[in-house]
C-alpha cells in the first residue's frame, strides 16, 4: 500500500480516471513514476485525484506549468482538470501527432476554455519588433500569468488606440519607470495611451493623473476572502454581503486597479477624482446586481476568474488560492 487517492488504494495505473491517465501521459517520466511511486514501501496519500496529479507535476518538473510542442501550447495543470475528458484526450492526440491535428477541432478547443496558443502569444514579440522596442528586464523574470496580461492590453490597445512609433515608444518608456513586473508594465502602458488620447494628455503629464487617482485606488484594495469556487449566486451574496458591510470590492493590484479606472472614466473632466468615485459606486451597483456569466481557471493556474458581462463592458473578477476575491479587469469593450 503506498498510493492512498480519496481512502482508496492504487495498485496500478489503470485504477486512475481517464482524465488522469491523460494527464500522466503528458508527463515525459510520468506512468514511470506512477508506477514507481505503487511499488515503493513508504504511504502518500491524497485527497484527490487531483491534488495526486498536481504533486506529480510538482515532483518531475517543480512546476504545475507544461508546454504541449506540436500545438504549441502553454498550459497549466489546474487549467487542464477544468476540461472534459473528451477535449483533455484531443489535446493529447494533438500534442504528440503534428501532422493529424485538426486546425478547426484545435481552434475550438482553444477558443470553449479561452486558452491563448503560442501563435498567439508570438504577438508580443512582434509588438516589441515593430516598435523597435528593447525587451527590458521586467520580462526577463516574469511569470507566465504576466505575459498573458501583456498580452491581453496588447490586444486591447491595438484595437482601442491608434498607435504611433512616437506613442507606443513614449508609453513604454514611461510606463518602464512606474513598474516593477510585467503586468505593471502592462497597466502603465494602457494608461499612458488612455491619458495620450484625452485633452490633458497635451498639456499636462502622466504622473499628475496618478497622484490624483492613486488615492482613490488604494482606498480601494481590500478585498474579502472566499471559497475558491463558488456558484454564481454564491458569488452574488458574498459580493453584497461586503457590500452591505460598507466597502467597495478591492482591486487585485494597485496598477490593474488605476487602469480600470483610467479606462471607465473622463480623463477630460475637472475632477477626476469625483468621477472615479462615482465610476466605483456605479460599478459596485452593477456587481451587486448581475449574476456571473462564466467561472474559468486562468490558463497560467494561479486563480480562477468570474466573468461579468455590463453595460457596454466585462468585468472580470479573480479568486486566487488564498480564496482573496477582487477585481482584475472592467474595460471597455473595444468598438
Amino acid at each position: 500500500m503506498t498510493i492512498i487517492v480519496n481512502n482508496k488504494e492504487i495498485e496500478q495505473l489503470d485504477q486512475f480516471s481517464d482524465k488522469i491517465q491523460t494527464l500522466i501521459q503528458f508527463l515525459s517520466q510520468g506512468e514511470q513514476s506512477v508506477n514507481a511511486l505503487i511499488q515503493q514501501s513508504d504511504t502518500l496519500s491524497f485527497s484527490s485525484e487531483a491534488q495526486f496529479v498536481e504533486q506529480l507535476y510538482l515532483g518531475l518538473m517543480n512546476s504545475t506549468l507544461i508546454y504541449l510542442h506540436k500545438i504549441p501550447l502553454s498550459v497549466d495543470v489546474k487549467k487542464l482538470l477544468e476540461l472534459s475528458t473528451n477535449d483533455l484526450r484531443d489535446l493529447a492526440v494533438f500534442s504528440s501527432h503534428e501532422s493529424d491535428i485538426d486546425k478547426a477541432r484545435l481552434t475550438g478547443v482553444l477558443s470553449k476554455y479561452r486558452l491563448v496558443d503560442s501563435a498567439n502569444l508570438n504577438k508580443i514579440a512582434l509588438f516589441y519588433r515593430r516598435y523597435n522596442l528593447n525587451y527590458h528586464a521586467l520580462g526577463w523574470g516574469a511569470s507566465f500569468k504576466d505575459q498573458l496580461t501583456l498580452y491581453s492590453v496588447i490586444c486591447f490597445s491595438e484595437e482601442t488606440y491608434e498607435l504611433s512609433n512616437q506613442l507606443v515608444i513614449a508609453a513604454c518608456q514611461w510606463a518602464t519607470k512606474q513598474a516593477q513586473n510585467l503586468s505593471e508594465f502592462a497597466h502603465y502602458f494602457c494608461v499612458y495611451l488612455a491619458w495620450k488620447n484625452s485633452r490633458h494628455g497635451h498639456t499636462g503629464s502622466p504622473d499628475d493623473l496618478v497622484a490624483m487617482l492613486a488615492p482613490v485606488v488604494i482606498n480601494n484594495l481590500d478585498s474579502p476572502v472566499v471559497t475558491y469556487e463558488l456558484q454564481a449566486i454564491d458569488l452574488h451574496n458574498a459580493i453584497k454581503q461586503w457590500h452591505e458591510g460598507g466597502k467597495n470590492l478591492g482591486f487585485s493590484s494597485f496598477s490593474a486597479g488605476l487602469l480600470n479606472v483610467v479606462l471607465n472614466i473622463d480623463l477630460d473632466k475637472a475632477d477626476v477624482v469625483q468621477a472615479a468615485n462615482d465610476y466605483l459606486t456605479a460599478l459596485q451597483s452593477a456587481l451587486i446586481n448581475t449574476l456571473a456569466s462564466d467561472s474559468y481557471i486562468c490558463q497560467a493556474g494561479e486563480c480562477r476568474h468570474y466573468l461579468f458581462n455590463l453595460h457596454h463592458s466585462e468585468a472580470v473578477l479573480n479568486v486566487d488560492s488564498q480564496g482573496c476575491l477582487s477585481l482584475f479587469n472592467h474595460w471597455p469593450v473595444a468598438a
